[in-house]
């Protein structure tokens, strides 16, 4: 069976959210799962002047490599507060290779690992509001992947 490379885009609003507490959380519950490799936070922070005011944007990036049987890729996370340009609190880039019949099969055969394995384990731990999972929509058409949440 050929192997594809599925790129997944997943964005996750969650209730409650901490930019320092919600952050490590993640932190914690990603470093639990046994296919993330080489896996490290760093905060970062941007000044920028806007009309004469300091204004301060702070957040979180989370990396690494995803180790499995088909070939590793990338994965990586922005945690971040809840914007009307961003709406959303965790942005993840899962990007791995996976065995399928055809590209869209390979997607949806991703897209199902990524609601078992990582979806699950942060609705364990969040309250979690809303979230979308899709491919990258500039790339290819766009591929509705996203579950009721139950």
């Amino acid at each position: 069976m050929p192997t594809f490379r599925a790129d997944l885009y997943l964005r996750i609003k969650i209730k409650d959210f901490d930019l320092i507490n919600s952050s490590n959380n993640l932190f914690e519950i990603l470093k639990k799962l046994t296919w993330l490799r080489n896996i490290q936070m760093t905060k970062v922070r941007q000044d920028k002047e806007l009309h004469g005011r300091m204004v301060i944007n702070e957040w979180y990036e989370i990396s690494g490599s995803i180790d499995v049987p088909e070939g590793s890729k990338s994965f990586w996370v922005l945690s971040k507060e809840f914007s009307q340009d961003e709406p959303y609190n965790f942005f993840m880039r899962i990007d791995r290779n996976i065995e399928a019949e055809d590209y869209d099969s390979a997607q949806k055969k991703a897209a199902d690992w990524i609601h078992e394995i990582l979806i699950e384990s942060i609705k364990k731990e969040f309250l979690v509001d809303d979230f979308e999972l899709e491919p990258p929509i500039n790339l290819r058409k766009k591929v509705d992947l996203t579950r009721e949440l139950t």
